[in-house]
């Protein structure tokens, strides 16, 4: 119970992250044909993450999903960023799986550094 009280308060975190990133191109849209500019500025600026406080930056094309999916949104722009998940969190653990793969020095262990 503690461990998803926890979780959710961390995607709570992200989803306001998200939407402090992209609040102002939902709030005052820039004006046709200067989009990209105002999304280039965003991607250019530097973030605290929401749980380790370290700087963090997003990409244009980051940005740009967050702001379609919320701008898509009518009743909850921010809840809609809440459940946005990153391909990196899913290759992370697949990083992690293949690294015990490795310590552990398995009969496929080989293969995952290129040997045979």
């Amino acid at each position: 119970m503690i461990q998803q009280a926890r979780g959710s308060r961390v995607h709570e975190r992200w989803a306001h992250l998200r939407f402090s990133v992209i609040g102002q191109l939902l709030a005052a849209p820039p004006a046709k044909g200067e989009m990209k500019a105002a999304i280039t500025a965003l991607a250019a600026r530097t973030w605290q993450h929401p749980t380790t406080g370290d700087p963090v930056r997003f990409g244009f094309a980051t940005i740009e999903r967050w702001y379609y999916r919320a701008r898509k949104e009518r009743t909850d722009p921010v809840g809609v960023l809440r459940d946005v998940r990153r391909l990196g969190t899913e290759t992370e653990k697949i990083e992690e799986t293949l690294t015990g793969v490795r310590r552990q020095g398995g009969a496929d262990a080989g293969l995952l550094e290129g040997t045979s």
